[in-house]
């Protein structure tokens, strides 16, 4: 009978020892779940904080993609504006060129008269060279 005594003693330390292991297991289960979660928790806040960030990043893109796109649009608009140019500056230019100048005429009849007076020096100045070449 002792021997089942012995048996029971061993039976019940076992329990015994079981529900100190499994109490044991429980509490350090708990601990891993709590580090667990708190590491989602972290995990999460970083996550809001670069969702945050692409949604600033996308933001200044479309804002610098419509300033980007209104100076293209002012850029080309004044190149449209260049390229018209030339006709009206022509016209402006042959309207000048047409307005009788009585200053202008004058000038331009004096500049003939000199013009005309150099030709007949420099006509007199070769004739003497040869004349000096030749004696």
């Amino acid at each position: 009978m002792v021997i089942v005594y012995i048996s029971i003693a061993i039976v019940v330390l076992s329990i015994i020892y079981l529900g100190y292991i499994a109490l044991h297991n429980l509490k350090e289960t708990k601990k891993s779940l709590n580090d667990l979660s708190e590491t989602a928790a972290r995990f999460q806040e970083k996550v809001d904080k670069i969702t945050e960030e692409t949604n600033q990043l996308t933001t200044t893109t479309t804002t610098i993609s419509e300033g980007i796109q209104s100076k293209k649009e002012t850029v080309q608009g004044v190149i449209q504006v260049a390229k018209g140019t030339p006709e009206p500056f022509k016209n402006l230019v042959s309207s000048i060129k047409n307005t009788p100048n009585p200053q202008r005429e004058a000038r331009d009849s004096q500049l003939t008269e000199i013009g005309d007076q150099l030709v007949d020096l420099w006509g007199r100045y070769r004739l003497k060279r040869k004349s000096k070449h030749a004696e």
